[in-house]
């Protein structure tokens, strides 16, 4: 089983994020693509989606939660 950690992959110019909705929780099963996440920055709003088909082993975001751009926002076993 391979573990796929989720994190902002294009954060620009941007240090922080703020969680605006969780479309998952923790034991869901996600397709590659699937939106997990949609985050805000000053500039704009982006989705963060599944990088592989799986289940969702980690969540570590909440909605309102302001993190650093680097963190891991949830694990995705393939």
């Amino acid at each position: 089983m391979s573990r796929h950690e989720v994190k902002i992959e294009e954060p620009g110019d941007t240090e922080e994020v703020e969680v605006i909705e969780v479309h998952v929780e923790v034991g869901a099963t996600v397709s590659e693509g699937d939106v997990l996440l949609e985050v805000a920055t000053d500039k704009a709003n982006m989705d963060i989606v599944a990088p592989a088909d799986g289940t969702v082993a980690e969540l570590s975001v909440a909605e309102g939660d302001i993190i650093p751009v680097e963190q891991i926002l949830a694990v995705v076993e393939a």
